[in-house]
């Protein structure tokens, strides 16, 4: 072991002499070079000056709000007031295509806002900050490799690093991480040159840097053990290590030596990993379930990469029943998945008809009846209707429609969802759903009152003394001064033409206030807004969420 250590000594030493020996040969040549460049341009006319560097402002990639607003998307906006609207916008808006159009926004490239160097730093970082919380980590990816070196940029730098390797861009990061431990001693680039160095079969390279560090008082047991495994084959994970003290570059390293990833090894991991950790390959089946779950909380996933984990996951010994009673406890893709495999399997379709709505209202009630309309909706179609009773096709087809509302031109529930221009609103339907707080609303969409109504009819007709309060709730208008401010402001935003404003106004206005509770006269305000800088499908998209969150309610 001594002459194992000799003999690294000797090479290193020899290495630092080259190295300092090549520096001193370069920087001569490099003086040599500039003068006889001086000279040169003291004979010629030529005159050389230095390009100017692009603003931090302007850091970016071309996005869908490239497209609709062009580069100037903070035009006559001062960086900080910028930076103040964002700190007052939640990290999750409860609207989800919002949430996307604002992660679009932040990532799109433009001509810098107004401000000092100082100031657009700020609002740099704050831009990145947004992207990490709203869990769309290949966009952050996207923006952060843009960022120029430098002990501000540290953070963001390391999580570069991260990312690439969960993505297993090996050689890129290591090439990076080989560069920047010579320069920097913290212990998590010493680390990753461990691992890199190992992985590349430079193991005696690797086990000398670890002895230096841990030298200086350095401890990760659960490194250390990862790193015996990949020097010696035939040692097994400890798993009694501290779930909570495992991080990324540990998992990526059980990744590497196919040691299974369990859920409670990356729960405490922030959301700017999920989408990575979603592309390891020694992922559990309930450790996907569990990232793919607290995906859905801020974008839309696919219903067939959802319904793959479901198989991979689900329990077929446990019923619907079980399978309820668990998710009600808690509501995580485990248990979703269970109740999934258990709805799905069951021969008698009244049942599996009464078990899918049960299981939608309780969904519903936690703002994902977007989520799992695509995934249990089919479903429904396929029982025959002639077996159900009228009470459960009249559920089934209210969920149909609402699944799919412009798939329905000519039905009155989906026009009034969608606030269907000319379209005539049906009263019997209102009356029904206790929704004519909303016809003022509707009318000023441009939906028709119906012409044969006789309203002296129903001056005395109806009884209001059965009615709960929560059945009206849903319908009731937020009258604070903080948010008609708001709404007077998005809309002189939306006149001015300043589209950036208009949406970060609007998302101010929406906060993470549950859609079942939103002031419809402020959803109308929003539309108009929206339609009038051009953005009508992000009008739309936030109209369907909703009003589908009203009607939903059954």
């Amino acid at each position: 072991m001594f002459n194992k250590i000799l003999n690294l000594l000797f090479n290193y030493s020899l290495f630092l002499f080259v190295s300092v020996f090549s520096i001193e040969a370069y920087s001569q040549t490099t003086k040599s070079i500039k003068k006889e460049f001086s000279t040169s341009d003291k004979n010629s006319n030529i005159k050389v000056s230095k390009l100017k560097k692009p603003s931090l402002g302007s850091l970016g990639i071309n996005t869908d709000v490239n497209n609709l607003i062009g580069l100037d998307i903070w035009s006559d906006m001062r960086a900080l007031d910028i930076v103040e609207h964002l700190n007052y916008i939640p990290d999750t808006i409860s609207s989800k295509s919002l949430n996307i159009f604002l992660s679009d926004l932040y990532l799109g490239t433009s001509k810098p806002p107004i401000g000092n160097s100082d100031s657009i730093i700020k609002f740099l970082e704050t831009r990145l900050f947004k992207i990490k919380s709203s869990g769309e980590s290949k966009k952050l990816y996207q923006l952060v490799t843009q960022l120029p070196q430098g002990s501000r940029w540290e953070f963001w730098k390391r999580w570069q690093i991260e990312y690439e390797l969960i993505n297993r861009q090996d050689k890129k990061a290591c090439q990076y991480i080989n560069e920047k431990s010579k320069m920097n001693a913290e212990n998590f680039w010493q680390m990753a040159r461990i691992f890199c160095l190992a992985i590349d079969g430079k193991v005696e390279q690797s086990e000398f840097i670890l002895d230096l560090i841990k030298s200086r008082d350095f401890s990760d047991k659960v490194f250390e053990n990862l790193f015996e495994i990949i020097k010696d084959n035939d040692k097994n994970y400890n798993s009694k290590n501290e779930n909570n003290k495992i991080q990324p570059l540990h998992v990526i390293m059980m990744d590497t030596l196919k040691i299974p990833i369990k859920a409670n090894y990356i729960g405490h991991f922030g959301v700017e990993y999920t989408d990575s950790l979603l592309s390891l390959t020694y992922l559990t089946p309930n450790a996907r379930s569990f990232l793919l779950d607290k995906k859905m909380n801020y974008s839309f996933v696919k219903v067939n990469q959802i319904i793959e984990n479901y198989k991979s996951v689900a329990d077929g010994n446990i019923d619907f029943k079980e399978a309820l009673s668990s998710y009600s406890k808690k509501p995580n893709g485990l248990n979703r998945a269970n109740v999934w495999l258990a709805v799905i399997t069951m021969k008698d379709e009244i049942k599996k008809a009464e078990s899918i709505i049960t299981f939608i209202k309780l969904e519903i009630k936690s703002g994902r009846f977007i989520d799992v309309s695509d995934l249990y909706i089919p479903v429904l179609t396929k029982i025959d209707q002639s077996s159900l009773t009228k009470e459960l096709n009249n559920s089934i087809n209210k969920l149909m429609v609402m699944s799919k509302p412009n798939s329905y031109p000519d039905n009155s529930l989906a026009n009034i969802i969608m606030l269907k221009k000319d379209k005539t609103w049906d009263w019997e339907l209102i009356l029904k759903e206790r929704a004519w707080p909303i016809i003022p609303i509707i009318e000023k969409s441009g939906m028709k009152e119906p012409s044969s109504i006789e309203w002296l009819d129903y001056v005395n007709s109806n009884d209001e003394t059965n009615l709960d309060e929560d059945s009206l709730i849903r319908w009731e208008n937020s009258n604070s001064l903080k948010n008609f401010t708001l709404t007077k402001s998005i809309e002189q935003a939306a006149k001015n033409d300043k589209k950036a404003l208009t949406v970060l106004l609007i998302a101010r206005l929406m906060e993470d206030t549950p859609l079942v509770d939103f002031d419809l006269n402020n959803l109308m305000i929003i539309r108009s807004s929206l339609f009038k800088i051009g953005l009508t499908d992000l009008a739309n998209k936030i109209t369907y969420e909703i009003m589908t969150s009203k009607f939903i309610n059954f």
